[in-house]
């Protein structure tokens, strides 16, 4: 960017701040910690970074995604977008299947399906995936999502296709 374009910017953001809601100042700051930490690349992710979304793989082969809720996420019935919740099962279950392949390959998302149980609200939703069948071209997983109260949300089942990656 140019010196006029950043001053642009930095005007914009002045002015939104000075106007801003404490949940908007909230969501702002929310925000430039996420692009922070991508920056540093604790986030392969813009998303996961913008999310804040924190992962690990469990000692029994599972794969756990906790998504903090926030404004953000929310629709206006202040509880999870259903299309976050899916992208939060599609997220922990794609990662799954991408950490059991060689780093030459890859999973693409070829087929899912969501089940919503009840609204996600709280204060995070976290995703349990488990790898139902991986074969050499496709791979089948099954996510779980969870409220604060260990109350099932949601599930999924996803089909991933595994492919070469290009160099």
């Amino acid at each position: 960017m140019n010196s006029t374009t950043d001053n642009q910017l930095l005007h914009r953001l002045e002015s939104l701040l000075k106007e801003a809601n404490e949940e908007e100042r909230d969501l702002v700051s929310r925000i430039v910690d996420g692009l922070e930490l991508k920056r540093m690349g604790k986030h392969s992710t813009y998303l996961a970074a913008l999310t804040n979304v924190e992962s690990r793989t469990l000692e029994n082969g599972q794969f756990e995604m906790t998504l903090p809720i926030q404004p953000l996420v929310e629709n206006p019935l202040k509880m999870v977008h259903g299309g976050m919740t899916a992208t939060l099962l599609d997220s922990a279950m794609g990662s799954l299947v991408n950490e059991s392949l060689s780093e030459n390959f890859a999973a693409l998302t070829a087929e899912m399906n969501v089940h919503y149980i009840k609204p996600g609200v709280g204060s995070y939703l976290r995703c349990v995936a488990s790898l139902s069948h991986k074969g050499n071209q496709l791979c089948v997983t099954e996510g779980k999502v969870y409220d604060e109260h260990n109350k099932l949300v949601a599930m999924a089942t996803a089909t991933f296709f595994i492919i070469k990656k290009s160099n």
